[in-house]
């Protein structure tokens, strides 16, 4: 190891000889192709609204929102005034809003729509169709709620959660009655085929309930609480055909009640999953835990022909109790996630306490300074075959097939796509494609998924500024998807476009076909000097070749000019086999830093040098105080400047004026909280022009373990600065 403590006063060595493989292997993502003559195809059908639909069997939607029509249930306002936050958050007084209900056809046309309300704030929050298509739906009121004659609670002073049901044109309600006042919020709501509603969410002291009531409207039949000592909810309940119940939802209790054998008997993380089954009359049958040493949410719940009992949803957990043979049996960590796997899927045995499968899913745990986004698996709808179709937010490197209709990823500026695979009963991944667009399309949360007889499966997702639903056909037969270039040129660090492509910056385009199946990694010249052609693929920054780090199908990796003008947009193209692809389009920036991490796709474990000069990581933590060195890309040029291909010149050189590196402790909140002193920010001696080391304190007053980062850059002339987009983060382990 070479060292350079003749020009650092901290005494850090830096990376050698060897780092330059290192780095090498940590921008080689590995891709794999599942091959499946029919073409796969796609179509799109905007709706009234972009709220989450729900459908019914024969692929109408149906929205908590929209207007009323002529001859429905309730065509006029209940009135009331209500007060609602104006200009600087002053209240202002408007019309109290109404519950309503919407139902689409197939092509995006209203059918029918009513409203349910009294004078104060009404609002649905779920739906459900029964056998004949009426229309079961839940939410809250302010009070003076209108029910009908013959309802369960016909009056309350204190309850704040209705359910009622329309008729199948929208023309009547049959019933409308409040809730017990114990269900504090409803979240979800199931129709068995009898009729009867089972409405579940949390009660005022934050325990799981769970509300049956009959077919009529007319009795409640059971009122169950599910409680520990602390926090516990229910995000999603589905119905067997024996009118069975089976609740998923989240807990922080040590003492959630479980039964004997069951699957997990203790709580393991912060916040794990549970899953309980109800019998027709609110016995607890069976109830377990499912989670790992982080925190778990179930999204949606369904339970197949056979009985079992389907569960997706999001998870921080890197000790998910996967198996083996499903889809992603070990934890992922994208590099465009700040720190966890995102998504899961898993399967129940019909007795509710019984693991039959589980599997990790790549998706998106992008939630900026903490906005509310889509995290991990939203949508799942099980086909009568038993194969599972699930949907979500996730980012490049998703192992979309070959018989995807949308095999390129399409985020641009936006970090996500939504996405939607197919998984057969066992858990294992059949097809998978893309879906959304360059504007930002996402998948709806939940209810939002529909396998179609004929393998057509009905999505939706929002678009910019509506709502679609998309309906998808996978290709069969061994089709197989053109060849495509993504048009997202990512940071080959975090593999985010999100923020700009900066001069000199390590970046990777993505696609299907864009090279040879088996991937190539550059061989340097006498000098050090990465090659512009390798393996017959060429990458060109508005025309100009540039240098090729690694060539493969799925995936290229390449480096930006150290001298691109940071201002306007560029167009990269590439050329393999005499066929040119893209352009994808990239918009210049002063910088976008990105962290390189030790074991791309496992953890956010920071490729890391502790200041004895070993390599940092749960075994080998850094001293609080002490200095670490870490390896990024996309902090522009150095000064002096490299070149285009070359080495970092043989010392250190910091950042040019006007450039600072910065690096910020990541705040509950998932944004940056305390910076701490970054002691050099510049060139990485013997590594390529364009890879850059940064050396910060750790701080003296956090606890030993993990520390997660952000990595900042901000850029000052004489009149102003600017400061780069929110970055992806990254950690190290600390004693």
């Amino acid at each position: 190891m070479k060292s350079y403590n003749d020009e650092r006063p901290d005494g850090l060595q830096r990376l050698g000889d060897g780092a330059l493989g290192l780095i090498a292997v940590i921008l080689v993502s590995a891709a794999t192709a599942v091959a499946q003559s029919a073409p796969a195809s796609i179509s799109t059908i905007p709706q009234p609204t972009s709220d989450r639909p729900f459908f019914d069997a024969s692929g109408n939607a149906y929205y908590l929102s929209g207007q009323p029509t002529a001859g429905a249930a309730q065509t006029q306002h209940g009135g009331g005034t209500c007060s609602i936050p104006g200009y600087h958050g002053i209240p202002i007084p408007a019309s109290c809003p109404d519950a309503s209900v919407m139902k689409v056809d197939p092509s995006g046309n209203q059918i029918w729509g009513t409203l349910l309300g009294g004078p104060t704030a009404d609002s649905g929050t779920a739906l459900a169709i029964d056998a004949n298509g009426n229309v079961a739906f839940t939410g809250s009121t302010g009070g003076q709620f209108p029910t009908t004659p013959g309802a369960a609670i016909g009056s309350s002073t204190s309850a704040t959660v209705f359910a009622a049901k329309v008729t199948a044109d929208g023309s009547k309600f049959l019933y409308s009655t409040y809730l017990p006042e114990s269900l504090a919020a409803s979240s979800a709501i199931a129709v068995d085929a009898a009729g009867n509603a089972y409405i579940a969410g949390k009660t005022s002291s934050g325990h799981a309930s769970i509300v049956k009531l009959s077919a009529d409207g007319s009795t409640i039949v059971y009122n169950a609480t599910l409680a520990g000592s602390s926090a516990d909810a229910v995000t999603a309940i589905a119905v067997d055909s024996a009118g069975n119940a089976f609740v998923a939802g989240q807990t922080t209790s040590v003492d959630f009640p479980v039964t004997a054998g069951a699957f997990q008997q203790h709580l393991k993380g912060s916040q794990n999953g549970f899953l309980v089954k109800l019998s027709p009359s609110g016995s607890v049958l069976a109830s377990t835990y499912f989670g790992g040493s982080g925190s778990d949410s179930p999204s949606s719940i369904a339970v197949d022909g056979a009985g079992n009992i389907d569960v997706v949803g999001s998870t921080s957990s890197l000790d998910l109790p996967t198996t083996q043979g499903t889809m992603r049996p070990s934890a992922i960590v994208p590099p465009w996630n700040n720190s966890s796997p995102a998504g899961f899927v898993a399967q129940f045995a019909p007795d509710g306490s019984s693991l039959k499968w589980a599997s990790y899913v790549m998706s998106s745990d992008y939630q900026p300074f903490g906005a509310v986004f889509d995290m991990g698996v939203s949508a799942l709808g099980v086909a009568p075959t038993g194969d599972i179709y699930i949907g979500g937010l996730t980012g490049p490197g998703f192992p979309v097939t070959p018989s995807a209709p949308v095999v390129c990823f399409q985020g641009l500026t936006n970090r996500t796509n939504g996405f939607l695979a197919h998984l057969n009963s066992s858990g294992a991944l059949v097809d998978a494609t893309y879906l959304g667009n360059s504007a930002g399309g996402d998948i709806i949360v939940g209810g939002s998924l529909l396998p179609l007889p004929g393998g057509t499966v009905l999505i939706s997702w929002r678009g910019t500024p509506i709502g679609v639903v998309s309906r998808v056909q996978f290709g069969s037969g061994g089709w197989t998807a053109p060849a495509c270039l993504s048009n997202d040129v990512l940071n080959a660090a975090t593999q985010s476009g999100s923020g700009g492509i900066a001069p000199g910056e390590l970046v990777t385009l993505t696609g299907f076909g864009i090279g040879p199946d088996i991937g190539v990694v550059y061989q340097p010249d006498a000098q050090g000097n990465v090659p512009t052609q390798l393996a017959g693929v060429q990458v060109l920054f508005d025309g100009v070749p540039v240098p090729v780090l690694y060539a493969q199908s799925r995936q290229i990796n390449a480096i930006a000019p150290v001298g691109l003008a940071v201002n306007g947009t560029r167009h990269v193209t590439v050329t393999y086999n005499n066929q040119q692809f893209g352009p994808a389009v990239a918009t210049a920036t002063f910088g976008s830093p990105g962290i390189f991490r030790l074991q791309i796709g496992q953890s956010a474990q920071a490729v890391a040098m502790n200041q004895d000069g070993t390599l940092n990581g749960p075994t080998n933590p850094a001293p609080r105080g002490s200095i670490v060195a870490v390896w990024g890309t996309g902090y522009g040029q150095t000064n002096p400047p490299c070149q285009t291909g070359g080495l970092n010149v043989p010392r250190a050189a910091p950042l040019s004026p006007g450039i600072s590196a910065q690096i910020y402790k990541v705040g509950p909140n998932g944004g940056p909280s305390l910076p701490t002193p970054v002691q050099y920010a510049g060139s990485a001696p013997t590594l390529p022009c364009g890879l850059v080391q940064v050396d910060f304190q750790v701080p003296v007053d956090i606890a030993p373990g993990t520390f997660s980062f952000l990595a900042w850059i901000q850029f000052q002339d004489e009149i102003t600065w600017t400061q780069s987009q929110p970055p992806i983060g990254a950690t190290i382990a600390v004693k």
